[in-house]
């Protein structure tokens, strides 16, 4: 795996190492070693799949809350999304950054997000799987998200989007919470 930082985040774009032969192919996707080695504590406990029939459909932008933090690793294993990643940790220097990056079944890569961090897509084919390994469990009462089209983040999706969860649409807007951009005390 080639571990490649996005920005100044601790966030990473991985490209799997693919060997193939007349048979087809094979990847590592998950490796402990391999995320330490690189500095990153991420152990799985739990794994998540998402089907989305329609091309242009938005899921996002959700987080997990402390003191279940989330970190995830996002992998398309069928289709392509336009992935996008939002740092909301308070004493972070990339802070109300955007992170975007476009993942596909056939092509050889994941991300990992760490805790923290907002996380969403945009299918941009129809019939699309993305899979997830999450950091931690699930904890209904942590859950939370802000809106796809909130006007402080600013997030330019490729696409009209074709579909929404009334979830989703129904998130509060950052400013509605006294979210502020940059690093606290800046």
């Amino acid at each position: 795996m080639k571990f490649i930082p996005l920005g100044n985040s601790d966030a990473r774009l991985i490209e799997l190492v693919v060997h193939g032969d007349d048979r087809g192919n094979f990847a590592r996707t998950w490796c402990v070693n391999s995320f330490l080695e690189q500095g990153i504590d991420f152990s799985p406990v739990q794994g998540n799949t998402s089907f989305t029939a329609i091309r242009g459909t938005v899921r996002g932008m959700h987080f997990q809350r402390a003191p279940k933090a989330d970190a995830k690793l996002v992998r398309c294993t069928r289709g392509r999304i336009h992935d996008v990643i939002v740092d909301l940790r308070e004493d972070s220097i990339t802070r109300g950054q955007i992170y975007v990056n476009e993942l596909a079944g056939d092509i050889a890569t994941m991300l990992y997000v760490p805790p923290g961090f907002a996380h969403g897509f945009q299918t941009l084919s129809n019939d699309t799987i993305v899979e997830y390994l999450m950091g931690v469990e699930y904890v209904p009462d942590l859950y939370d998200g802000f809106r796809y089209d909130d006007p402080m983040i600013g997030i330019s999706w490729p696409e009209t989007v074709a579909a929404l969860s009334a979830n989703d649409a129904g998130w509060p807007l950052l400013a509605d919470r006294n979210f502020r951009l940059g690093k606290r005390g800046s």
